[in-house]
């Protein structure tokens, strides 16, 4: 084995070590991106709620004016 065939074999060797190594990264990359997505959907799911649910509180409240609330709050005492 000449000297430039064994560099080239180190070379080959230094090579798919650090493929290997970009592989299990890319994995942990991978795993990390999939749990982040699933805390995002989940995270949707919840806001969609949320607002599903103060839509509702909205839309069945009587708006009353500020006077009568006063009025009504001044009247009653609580004791």
């Amino acid at each position: 084995m000449t000297d430039d065939e064994r560099n080239l074999d180190l070379m080959v060797a230094e090579l798919e070590s650090e493929n290997r190594l970009m592989r299990a990264r890319n994995e942990r990359l991978q795993q990390e991106l999939d749990r982040a997505l699933d805390d995002n959907a989940r995270f949707k799911v919840t806001l969609e709620r949320i607002i599903a649910v103060s839509k509702l509180a909205f839309r069945d409240s009587v708006p009353e004016r500020t006077d009568e609330v006063g009025t009504q709050a001044q009247g009653t005492s609580v004791g």
